[in-house]
């Protein structure tokens, strides 16, 4: 009796025991599984789709497009010089430039006018003498053609443009002050209003020289019925 009791309490045990054993064996498999899944779970994570690389790449390519064209557009605006221009091109700018410098409203043909008519003044002959030279304003340079010649644009109370201009004239004898003012007229030209030339004292007395004088100058004219 004692024996058979022996061999079932062996057997029961040796059965608990395989049956723990075998929940113990699950139970450590059971992690590394879950640390398998996991690993391949960061591996898909970590290696990037196909799609979201080509569309970065779409971004990538996008982005640069702005700069390209801006790069196109700083080459359009450049500045052509002289040599690049055309031959009409040349030309135009020629044109401009010499109307502005030598039309018959510029100051360099209203200087040059006024000297003619100081030169061929009479009185301003036997003050000044002759050759009469005309300059700008005094500096200490030699080279008259650098000195600038002093004028000004004023509107009046109706709003009419009045030239105002000062230039030197030198001669053998003597020396002057020239002034001048000009007012437009109906056909948009400039007129006199008048021109004088200051001698300043010295041998003589100081004296002012009228060559032009007109006060209805820039009003328009009444004509005779």
């Amino acid at each position: 009796m004692t024996t058979l009791f022996q061999t079932s309490l062996r057997s029961s045990w040796n059965a608990t025991t395989r049956a723990c054993l075998s929940s113990s064996s699950n139970r450590l498999l059971l992690p590394q599984s879950r640390i398998a899944n996991g690993a391949l779970r960061t591996q898909q994570l970590a290696k990037p789709s196909t799609s979201v690389t080509a569309r970065r790449g779409l971004a990538t390519d996008h982005s640069k497009k702005p700069f390209a064209s801006g790069g196109a557009l700083a080459q359009h605006t450049e500045k052509k010089q002289w040599k690049d221009l055309s031959t009409s091109e040349k030309g135009i700018i020629g044109y401009a430039i010499v109307s502005e410098l030598f039309g018959s409203n510029s100051d360099t043909h209203v200087f040059g006018d006024a000297l003619e008519r100081v030169r061929n003044h009479e009185k301003l002959k036997d003050i000044i003498g002759s050759p009469m030279m005309g300059h700008g304003e005094p500096s200490n340079s030699k080279r008259r053609r650098n000195r600038r010649i002093h004028s000004q644009v004023v509107l009046d109370a109706e709003g009419k443009e009045h030239l105002l201009m000062r230039f030197y004239v030198e001669g053998p004898d003597n020396e002057g002050v020239a002034h001048l003012e000009m007012v437009k007229d109906q056909r948009n030209k400039w007129e006199y209003k008048y021109l004088f030339v200051d001698i300043p004292g010295g041998f003589r007395p100081a004296e002012r020289v009228f060559v032009e004088y007109n006060k209805f100058a820039g009003q328009p004219q009444i004509e005779n019925k």
